[in-house]
């Protein structure tokens, strides 16, 4: 079994031969060539993210949320309130905004046992939390069932809650970039 150094070491080492490779390597076919799945710097079958990194530091939260969020698709801030309270694209969005932030605490507390990152860990939690509760009112298609509440009551809910979620999300923005 690979351990995670094992593992940043050979995703630094595919990809730096790729980018060799690349540059007109071998039989100048490298160039079009374009890099597979077990070159990416997320370890195959984890579902998530690492950083290739030269030293025995873990990657920071900073350094780890560009990877995240294009393994979880997120492209900008989760802003739903302006949608149809059964819009299943912000439901994606928000699904992937809990999933990144899941797997950045998880991380942050694998990583750093020494608790440095805490603030980054509690604001992922209250992520987790807010969507958790978007989920279980059923709005924006995320619940596995139909919604229980009155469609006119989620009308109104569903903007606030996913209100709550974003803001959640922009202070765990926060809490990452900062030094």
């Amino acid at each position: 079994m690979l351990t995670r150094r094992s593992a940043l070491a050979l995703s630094a080492a595919a990809t730096t031969l790729l980018t060799l490779s690349a540059c007109g390597g071998d039989d100048g076919e490298a160039a079009d060539r374009k890099p597979t799945r077990a070159a990416s710097s997320a370890p195959a079958g984890s579902g998530q993210p690492s950083a290739a990194a030269s030293s025995a530091e873990p990657a920071t939260p900073a350094q780890l949320l560009p990877a995240y969020r294009i393994a979880y698709g997120m492209s900008s801030s989760p802003m739903c309130s302006h949608v149809a309270w059964d819009d299943p694209g912000c439901g994606k969005d928000l699904t992937a905004a809990g999933e990144l932030a899941g797997a950045m605490a998880e991380s942050v507390k694998r990583d750093f046992p020494d608790g440095r990152y805490t603030d980054v860990e509690d604001s992922a939690g209250q992520v987790v939390k807010a969507v958790n509760t978007v989920r279980k009112l059923g709005c924006y298609g995320m619940g596995s069932t139909p919604p229980k509440t009155d469609s006119a009551k989620l009308r109104e809910l569903c903007p606030s809650m996913s209100t709550i979620a974003s803001l959640a999300w922009l202070n765990f923005e926060s809490n990452v970039t900062l030094p």
